[in-house]
């Protein structure tokens, strides 16, 4: 999913970050994360998890969504398969960076259901089982 929120901006300082959601019970790491603290416009808390060498923004976890961590694709070793099917916060989206992707969300969206069948039909999948 790619996320256009002006925090997503600031933080890669790009047009949008990508993030890949997984079950929190399957994710782990190593090493100590830096984590950076904010409360999102949904007034969920969000952490963002940064490497403590490098500084690259690892991956995410909101109080709202707390069985997922939001993984950024870029870190993973081979990322070539990464495909975003959904884009939020387009209300604040570069006008040259929105995506052609089937689901497109002014802001963040209610419930993930068509995100998530449409990610399970994607193929997607299939590479990370």
């Amino acid at each position: 999913m790619a996320c256009h929120c002006t925090d997503c901006q600031e933080q890669t300082s790009g047009a949008f970050s990508l993030g890949m959601p997984v079950d929190k019970a399957g994710f782990s790491h190593t090493g100590e994360p830096v984590v950076i603290t904010k409360t999102a416009e949904s007034g969920n808390e969000s952490r963002a998890y940064r490497c403590p060498t490098c500084a690259v923004w690892t991956h995410t976890t909101t109080d709202g969504t707390p069985d997922t961590v939001v993984v950024r694709p870029s870190t993973l070793d081979d990322a070539e398969w990464v495909k975003p099917v959904a884009q939020i916060f387009v209300r604040s989206a570069m006008p040259w960076a929105k995506l052609n992707v089937p689901h497109s969300y002014e802001k963040e969206f209610d419930d993930p259901t068509e995100i998530v069948e449409t990610f399970r039909s994607s193929g997607i999948l299939d590479k990370v089982a």
